[in-house]
């Protein structure tokens, strides 16, 4: 990723032009998941109810405990997130990823959109008709 970022970089360096990106930080969202919406979406998405039941079996009622400088709290019950020890935790908060941008985008047509704003005069479509005739 690094090196592919650095060559995206030289190139627009040699080529004089702008370069703007940004990096994501997921790496706390698998917490963020609502475990009830996770249930609905994989439902949503067609995967057979006894994998919904194995995967809720496997996160229903976790409990952990924190462990700060030696001293360990008391457990307590987790109902958000997905485990992240979970080889599907990965899979499970791409589904709720994919659903939440399917919702955010549902009213949009499908195809390329050029948004666009004018400033001043610049794009005014007043300025660029012509009152010249146009001959053959």
């Amino acid at each position: 990723m690094t090196f592919a970022a650095r060559q995206l970089q030289e190139k627009c360096q040699e080529m004089r032009t702008h370069l703007y990106t940004t990096f994501v930080d997921l790496t706390n969202a698998f917490d963020t998941v609502s475990r009830e919406g996770l249930w609905k979406v994989i439902h949503k998405f067609g995967c057979p109810e006894w994998f919904t039941h194995m995967v809720r079996q496997h996160h229903d009622g976790m409990t952990v405990r924190v462990t700060d400088n030696g001293t360990v709290s008391d457990a307590f019950t987790v109902t958000n997130g997905v485990n992240q020890g979970c080889i599907l935790a990965p899979t499970l908060f791409s589904l709720m990823f994919s659903a939440m941008l399917m919702d955010a985008y549902r009213d949009e047509q499908p195809g390329i959109r050029i948004a666009y704003r004018t400033v001043g005069h610049h794009l005014n479509s007043r300025h660029m008709q012509t009152t010249a005739p146009l001959t053959p």
